[in-house]
């Protein structure tokens, strides 16, 4: 899909992402968003193509929906089209592979995990009029039909499959062998701006996985365009920093998270390792 397309400047990328993350106040272009998010590592990109794709894939599933359908049918319908026409099926979780996070690959490969199915579902959906909503399970991600009082939940995951509130606690007692008690707050709806931080993070654990340091800090340093308050991502930034020798950059990170959160649980094990990184900088001075 990328032949004979000229190269972008990865920042451009990032500037688009920054402009439509900022620029919006409530729902987003969330495939632009994933799009621009890829860009950065497919500097030839051509989004137009991958979102004309999306359009095209959109108008074939609304001639195999009856136009009659009940909710649940409808669904089914889409489902089945996306899994079984166009092919695209979920890869394992624990293989934490990058081309399974990039919506640009899910599309040429077929394949991708929870959160980036999730996104093409939705987006495909919502061309059609039916409009579905991220549902971040722990260890699965699914998507949760938002305009009915009825639990009905989609699994793109699982070809897609049409699945019950029971069967959203089935799927956590069995990823985590009865040991995770299933919570309320596990079905609270994401909104786009959370469903591309799930994306990111999926994005940098894989690559901190493979000890792509860069490459999973841009993610980190994305995430924080999105959220720059999420204490998390501010903490596990300056670890990156510190493992790929920026020492100086780390330490300001351990200090902006020691001003931004100064009741925080861990603010004594922080100042221990700015101190620990002081010395470290003044022993390679």
């Amino acid at each position: 899909m990328n032949s004979l397309i000229p190269m972008v400047d990865p920042r451009v990328f990032r500037r688009l992402f920054t402009e439509i993350v900022q620029a919006s106040k409530g729902d987003l272009d969330l495939a632009s968003a994933s799009l621009y998010i890829a860009g950065e590592e497919y500097p030839t990109l051509p989004v137009e193509k991958y979102l004309a794709y999306l359009n095209s894939t959109a108008e074939v599933t609304r001639r195999a929906i009856p136009k009659t359908a009940t909710v649940t049918e409808q669904l089914t319908a889409l489902s089945k089209h996306l899994a079984k026409i166009e092919g695209f099926h979920g890869s394992p979780e624990e293989k934490l592979d990058p081309k399974t996070v990039y919506l640009n690959e899910v599309i040429d490969r077929k394949i991708g995990l929870p959160i980036s199915l999730s996104i093409l579902y939705k987006e495909v959906a919502a061309r059609n009029g039916i409009f579905l909503e991220g549902i971040g399970l722990p260890g699965r991600f699914i998507l949760k039909y938002a305009n009915s009082p009825e639990d009905i939940f989609v699994d793109p995951a699982n070809d897609g499959a049409v699945i019950s509130r029971a069967d959203c606690e089935e799927l956590v007692r069995n990823m985590y062998h009865g040991q995770v008690a299933f919570r309320e707050e596990f079905l609270h709806p994401y909104n786009e701006k959370q469903i591309l931080v799930r994306l990111l993070t999926t994005l940098k654990v894989s690559y901190f996985e493979s000890r792509e340091y860069a490459k999973s800090l841009a993610a980190t340093d994305r995430i924080a365009i999105i959220d720059p308050t999420l204490n998390v991502n501010i903490r596990e930034r300056a670890r990156l920093l510190y493992l790929m020798g920026r020492y100086r950059d780390a330490i300001r990170g351990l200090e902006l998270y020691l001003t931004m959160f100064p009741d925080s649980d861990d603010k004594e094990e922080i100042k221990t390792q700015i101190h620990s990184l002081w010395s470290l900088v003044a022993s390679l001075s």
